[in-house]
């Protein structure tokens, strides 16, 4: 795997799914960690992988608490010696599991922060998680957009994501599979609602209000190794993006266990 070039700015995706999630986002000012959903073994594993020093994370920014979201931030950053954000409810909830890291900085979600080189905009959304956030960077001119583990896409959602250079999105399940599967039914409610996630047909019909003329790269993220078909989820994207004749983006579906790099803003 080629190294990813430094002061570019970019989006390396460690891996996303129910057993894991990581992102990097690359800045000219350093790198930064976005959820930490692996072991640190597993992360520094991985993005030495794609040419990336674990040293040169400057900050872990946490989207919400679940354990594929958080599973080593505490020993990442405390190895590393640098700061988690994360919204005050997660801290809270981490610490009484005693998962905290030693140098927290709180977030209020919709309420921006600066880290050097990089705006950040941890907007609400939809989750059964301890005030979850889907986050907007803005590097110099580029706009990178994460939302994933979201059971609904409102207004201001929309609006954070529309146009981004970068645009991370979840397509979590296909509903004819979610509701043929072995699932309890209380599960199967509870990815279907509000506070569960995102499935094939609304992420893709949500594309027609979230690409804009800027938009070159599209990531598809958390997908269901169980209750989705990458073949069908492919065709659903390829169709969507045919119909709004946008043959200029750049797209894929982010993996589990491969890390996917190479996503250029710059």
């Amino acid at each position: 795997m080629d190294d990813f070039v430094p002061g570019y700015v970019g989006l390396t995706a460690l891996g996303s799914g129910s057993g894991g999630n990581a992102y990097v986002l690359h800045s000219p000012h350093g790198n930064y960690m976005v959820d930490a959903g692996f072991s640190r073994k597993e992360l520094c594993c991985r993005m030495e992988k794609c040419g990336i020093a674990p040293e040169s994370i400057r900050a872990v920014i946490i989207s919400h608490e679940h354990g594929d979201h958080v599973k080593g931030c505490r020993v990442f950053c405390n190895k590393f010696n640098i700061p988690a954000y994360m919204a005050g409810a997660v801290a809270d909830y981490l610490d009484r599991r005693n998962e905290l890291p030693e140098n927290v900085v709180e977030f209020l979600p919709g309420s921006g922060f600066e880290l050097p080189g990089v705006s950040v905009m941890p907007f609400s959304i939809s989750h059964d998680a301890k005030d979850p956030v889907g986050f907007k960077f803005m590097v110099q001119e580029s706009k990178i957009a994460l939302a994933t583990d979201l059971g609904c896409l409102e207004k201001h959602i929309i609006k954070h994501l529309h146009n981004a250079d970068i645009l991370v999105l979840e397509a979590n399940y296909d509903l004819k599979m979610l509701l043929e599967s072995d699932r309890s039914n209380e599960l199967k409610h509870r990815i279907r609602g509000r506070g569960g996630h995102l499935d094939n047909r609304t992420a893709a019909q949500c594309l027609r209000e979230v690409l804009g003329p800027r938009t070159r790269s599209l990531l598809l993220a958390h997908i269901s190794s169980e209750c989705n078909n990458r073949e069908l989820l492919h065709s659903v994207i390829e169709q969507e993006l045919a119909a709004l004749e946008r043959t200029d983006i750049q797209w894929r579906l982010l993996e589990q266990d491969v890390p996917d790099v190479g996503c250029y803003a710059q």
